[in-house]
């Protein structure tokens, strides 16, 4: 167990500080642009202060880094071990997820401890502000391979049902 809690504690600090990148991020477009992350009340100024100086879209970066800390890795047997994915080609890797929103585009990630899944949404709004793309897909874990396996009709269920909940901009 004293393995294990190391090993926890170590992916707490890059998960922290991203996350904290991630609400810096929300708050300068609240305070400088005027705005939210949030497709429905974008910000009304241009937001370059902050992370944005440095990176284009830093709230990415931020909760990519809170992210992967807490997801990328697994504890087997008192020690990390990296998940690893099956994709729609059938090839195993590992991967990273995104989480975060900008003006036009949302990723999203949920976990289904009800199905043993990972579920990942894409949408996009075209400049004209109307939905362009709303796609997603879902990695269910095998125990007999260890590995979260590309299910692609749990995917298409799931995309249908959220994108059916993306709002529509007019």
């Amino acid at each position: 167990m004293a393995g294990t809690a190391r090993w926890r504690w170590l992916a707490a600090v890059p998960s922290v500080l991203g996350f904290a990148v991630a609400l810096r991020c929300v708050w300068d477009f609240g305070w400088t642009g005027r705005g939210t992350p949030a497709p429905v009340a974008p910000p009304q100024r241009l937001v370059v202060v902050g992370f944005y100086r440095h990176v284009r879209n830093p709230m990415y970066v931020g909760f990519a880094a809170g992210w992967i800390a807490l997801w990328v890795m697994r504890i087997e047997n008192g020690e990390p071990v990296v998940a690893r994915f099956r994709g729609r080609n059938g090839k195993v890797s590992s991967m990273v997820f995104l989480d975060g929103a900008s003006v036009m585009h949302t990723d999203g990630v949920e976990m289904l401890p009800e199905q043993h899944a990972v579920y990942s949404l894409h949408y996009n709004y075209g400049s004209n502000g109307k939905l362009r793309e709303c796609t997603g897909e879902a990695y269910q874990w095998n125990p007999d391979t260890k590995l979260f396996d590309y299910k692609h009709r749990l995917g298409k269920k799931l995309t249908r049902d959220t994108c059916r909940k993306v709002p529509q901009h007019n």
